[in-house]
């Protein structure tokens, strides 16, 4: 893939993207000028140039960056929706069935004590829905905690976990067990959660590394397998069923690994300096690996040595995870 086979212009910076799983050809942006825009990709090149609907100046548009927009099916009579998150401590969901119609699910606020209106307002920088559950979602937040929030009532929190000392970047909950979410943050770590605990059930910190994860995300064929990306040009890949401790891959993005950089090394032996890798996704059907980095490259990897496609049913995937987080929940 050289060559893109659809080009968008778009009006402002884009920082973020989602597909939609019903209507494939329906691609949903989110943009840092705050608008949420969709466009659909059956149309000529020619006609790509405006979305099909957008918030533009709507009352419900976001007043700051949008980090996050996802596709969220509500069932068969509400169809699907799309939901967004922004600085601004709000979480929107979007309805398209008359233009493009909004309301909010939940302002973020602050935890404790905090004096001044500007103060109160929590700004979101992740979320996600788990597996088959539209009614409830976890929202993570630049003051690094985490929220389970419902969508029928948004006067507070069901719970908050506590943990992450960084802004939270991402949230990813497992494909298999619905319980069972990853996050990653700017404190340098991952950490594994079960909605039922409060506190974090495990922690994944590579020892020599010391910037922010960016990315995580988790194997759609294999329960104890994530991949995550870091600020200083690392690709990790994680299996719980072999070590808690250490990756079973870190590549560098200019092929390197990470057992070549010891910590004595001279400055000049460490190679160029790596950018920032921002973006990780698996492939639902191969063991393929999608990062992009800062600098806008995209690189598509082949993964070997992994057990990707184990030939097991579902519950047996979810008791290979629980046995992997030291069977914390029943």
């Amino acid at each position: 893939p050289q060559f893109p086979e659809r080009v968008l212009d778009i009006p402002s910076g884009v920082t973020a993207v989602d597909f939609s799983s019903k209507m494939p050809n329906l691609l949903a942006v989110g943009m840092y000028d705050g608008t949420v825009a969709i466009y659909n990709l059956r149309k000529d090149q020619s006609d790509l140039k405006a979305p099909v609907l957008e918030s533009g100046n709507l009352p419900g548009k976001h007043m700051d960056p949008v980090w996050q927009v996802k596709w969220i099916d509500k069932g068969p009579e509400r169809g699907e929706t799309l939901v967004s998150i922004s600085t601004d401590g709000r979480v929107v969901e979007w309805s398209m069935k008359k233009g493009l119609s909004s309301h909010s699910l939940m302002v973020l606020k602050r935890i404790g004590n905090s004096d001044g209106i500007i103060s109160r307002q929590a700004s979101g920088l992740s979320f996600d829905f788990p597996q088959g559950d539209s009614s409830m979602y976890y929202a993570g937040t630049e003051d690094g905690y985490i929220h389970r929030c419902s969508c029928s009532y948004n006067e507070q929190y069901l719970e908050t976990y506590t943990g992450h000392t960084g802004p939270v970047y991402r949230i990813r909950c497992s494909p298999f067990w619905p319980t069972a979410f990853l996050s990653c943050s700017a404190d340098w770590t991952v950490k594994l959660w079960t909605h039922e605990q409060q506190e974090f059930v495990q922690q994944f910190h590579s020892v020599d590394l010391s910037d922010v994860v960016h990315d995580i995300a988790w194997s759609p064929t294999t329960s104890t397998i994530f991949g995550s990306v870091t600020g200083d040009g690392r690709v990790e890949i994680w299996d719980l069923s072999v070590s808690m401790l250490d990756p079973v891959v870190c590549l560098f993005s200019d092929g390197t690994k990470n057992n070549v950089l010891e910590f004595d090394d001279e400055p000049e032996d460490k190679g160029v300096e790596c950018p920032a890798q921002t973006a990780i996704l698996f492939s639902d059907t191969e063991p393929v690996l999608a990062v992009g980095d800062e600098t806008g490259a995209v690189r598509v990897y082949q993964i070997g040595g992994l057990d990707l496609t184990p030939d097991l049913p579902a519950q047996a995937q979810i008791d290979r995870l629980k046995e992997c987080m030291g069977g914390t929940t029943a």
